[in-house]
């Protein structure tokens, strides 16, 4: 390996001890004050590296290694320092570690450099009150509309500075991010690297059913409008049916009925449908369908209205010849891929070429304090990082 693996590991180890609690998983938020511990401690980390660092405003930091060539536009690495509640401690982590130190290994070892590279770690990744991307989607210029003082003061920001935030034109040359799999591909083949073509577009829906709430006691079977069973109806249909598809996933992760009580036939179902797809006409054709199995639904009044897009994106064919070429110097096995998670690298993709790299996440866990990737497969990837990183400086 050209970087340092057990100098990278321990950092590693160090940054997931911040927020950490045990028997519980991960508590680092965006903008909670264990974040701010995080950030703190990749800050001092970058700067103990020789690296510039600033930080934009609305939380996102920045350690720039300088190039041979000033002129040129700089390769960001990457990734994100928040967590989902009781997640792991790679999910994110490990892209701005791995970033980290390729920036080290390439100012330690003199290696050629003709790109500044920028370590880049987002804030806001997982959502929250922000939704999700913030970062990286307000450094795109991707935000869909200007957000309320109100709402941006809850966390420490203001509108001045997420328009700040926004990168400047012919700034990035590229990006690259290195991400636990998050799924179960990479371990059931025995392959080391995956190399992503394209992340998935997300669209969600808020769908309602609406029957009559009565007593559970005194009203006939017959003769109940009960939202509760319309819905499990539907929802039985309709997951027999998406498994003749292996185009898109979708997942009901959020349901609610009203009133809510045990002696009450439930007037009213409510839940959210999640759509996933490698095409935006993918999503669009099964939420139609969807919704013609949702008109079926005759005994109770219903609502479909759309409540998140997230377009699906491309990745960069030259960056995944970058990572494909990195591993074989390595002498690394290595598969492309789609991603069935979003990440930061999906605004990126939209103002950059963007690039991902995947290692294998044990059995597919994530988003759980069970996530877990081996160390050397973590080292592997940083290791792999590294090489892209100069192999992309020699290309571009």
């Amino acid at each position: 390996m050209i970087i340092s693996p057990d100098r990278f590991l321990a950092d590693l180890e160090d940054l997931g001890r911040i927020g950490w609690v045990d028997g519980e998983g991960m508590d680092r938020p965006a903008f909670s004050p264990s974040y701010g511990i995080a950030r703190k401690f990749v800050e001092d980390r970058m700067k103990d590296a020789g690296l510039a660092v600033t930080v934009d405003g609305v939380g996102n930091i920045f350690g720039t290694l300088d190039g041979s060539d000033p002129s040129l536009p700089a390769i960001y690495a990457g990734s994100h320092l928040d967590a989902v509640p009781g997640g792991g401690k790679y999910d994110g982590p490990l892209g701005v570690m791995a970033a980290l130190e390729a920036a080290r290994t390439i100012r330690e070892k003199s290696l050629p450099l003709r790109h500044p590279l920028v370590v880049a770690g987002f804030t806001g990744e997982e959502g929250g009150e922000m939704g999700g991307t913030f970062g990286s989607r307000a450094f795109a210029g991707l935000l869909e509309e200007p957000m309320p003082a109100e709402k941006l003061a809850r966390v420490g920001l203001t509108p001045e500075g997420v328009r700040s935030a926004k990168a400047g034109p012919g700034r990035i040359a590229c990006y690259f991010e290195l991400h636990i799999e998050q799924g179960p591909y990479l371990e059931r083949r025995n392959i080391s690297v995956g190399i992503p073509t394209g992340i998935v577009g997300i669209s969600r829906y808020a769908v309602r059913l609406e029957g009559e709430a009565n007593h559970a006691g005194t009203t006939p079977m017959k003769e109940r409008r009960d939202a509760m069973r319309e819905a499990a109806e539907l929802l039985s249909e309709w997951f027999a049916w998406t498994d003749t598809r292996d185009d898109f996933v979708c997942n009901v992760g959020v349901f609610s009925l009203h009133p809510g009580a045990v002696a009450i036939v439930p007037g009213r179902a409510d839940f959210l449908l999640e759509i996933r797809s490698l095409k935006d006409s993918v999503m669009d054709e099964i939420a139609a369908k969807f919704r013609s199995f949702l008109e079926k639904r005759k005994n109770v009044s219903i609502f479909m209205e759309p409540v998140v897009r997230k377009g699906a994106v491309e990745l960069d064919p030259l960056l995944q010849t970058a990572v494909e070429t990195a591993c074989e110097e390595a002498k690394v096995s290595s598969v492309r891929m789609p991603s069935g998670a979003s990440h930061d690298a999906n605004p990126m993709a939209r103002i950059t070429r963007a690039g991902m790299i995947f290692v294998p996440s044990a059995g597919g866990i994530s988003h759980s304090k069970e996530e877990y990737t081996a160390p050397e497969d973590l080292a592997r990837g940083a290791d792999i990082l590294a090489r892209a990183v100069l192999e992309a400086d020699r290309r571009l």
